[in-house]
């Protein structure tokens, strides 16, 4: 299990997401997880974000139901 967990909730971010988790990525390589939580995003960002997340789940919208989605997870 991995000592730090970090969790993004997104909606709709396909511009601007692949820069936003390849700036996260020396935490994954030092062994943090990195969970992307959707809210129902109607572009790309689950297709962008799935190779640079450990785990991209879906979660009702709303930036607490995702955290609350993504801590359980």
């Amino acid at each position: 299990m991995p000592q730090l967990s970090i969790i993004v909730p997104v909606l709709d971010e396909a511009e601007g997401i692949v820069a936003a988790l390849t700036a996260l990525a020396p935490f994954r390589a030092r062994g943090a997880e990195l969970i992307v939580v959707d809210g129902g995003s109607s572009d790309n960002t689950v297709a962008l974000a799935g190779p640079l997340a450990d785990r991209v789940i879906a979660a009702p919208r709303g930036r607490g139901a995702q955290m609350n989605a993504g801590a359980a997870a």
